[in-house]
């Protein structure tokens, strides 16, 4: 029987072997909890479904929280690279032409990544803090800060700083409640539609 940490600690994988195996760990446990749920799912049923040694797993992870976290920080990083690839894309154009863009584009992120940054986490309550630590709004925080920077001479008297703070925590709430929602009100076009014009009317309107 392998030796478990005694903590959540893993190693990290520095040659590319090391790294596949990691990548493959990961993407073996995602597949499992989509399909069977993160408390049904097992390491032993993770490692070979990754094609490797339960021995393989216990080298990175000493349990299955800790796979999920890994796989909670590399999608939220993920998203968070995205999304600061979208705000440099259309940083150039005017703000109302911008922000609808940004918001679909990394609303679809969210989206795209649904199974690990909401489902994953509201099955599993030993996640939710750790959800904050890698929340997508708090990676792209500069990175939001300095697109909204862009556009500070067309804010009707409101302090950036504050706006930003707003904006980003409504934006990441609104989009995990849509998501989360089986039956939404709206469709996805409408909502993403109003979510655009409810921001640019707070910036914008005096």
């Amino acid at each position: 029987m392998p030796t478990k940490n005694p903590d959540n600690t893993r190693r990290r994988p520095k040659q590319s072997r090391s790294i596949n195996t990691v990548e493959s760990i990961l993407q073996a446990a995602e597949e499992l909890f989509l399909k069977q749920g993160f408390d049904s799912a097992t390491v032993e049923q993770i490692a070979k479904r990754a094609g490797v040694g339960i021995g393989s797993i216990y080298d990175y992870f000493p349990n299955k929280i800790s796979i999920a976290l890994a796989l909670l920080e590399s999608v939220s990083a993920m998203i968070a690279n995205d999304s600061k690839t979208y705000f440099i894309e259309f940083g150039r154009e005017s703000i109302e032409e911008s922000m609808p863009k940004v918001i679909r584009k990394v609303f679809g992120s969210y989206k795209r990544h649904k199974n690990i940054v909401i489902t994953l986490v509201e099955s599993a309550p030993e996640l939710r803090l750790a959800a904050e630590l890698y929340s997508v709004e708090k990676l792209i925080y500069r990175a939001s800060l300095i697109y909204l920077q862009i556009y500070e001479d067309n804010f009707a008297g409101k302090n950036l700083n504050t706006a930003h703070a707003l904006l980003n925590q409504v934006f990441a709430a609104s989009i995990k409640q849509y998501l989360s929602d089986e039956n939404p009100q709206l469709s996805e076009e409408e909502f993403l539609q109003e979510l655009s014009n409810m921001f640019l009317a707070y910036i914008i309107k005096p």
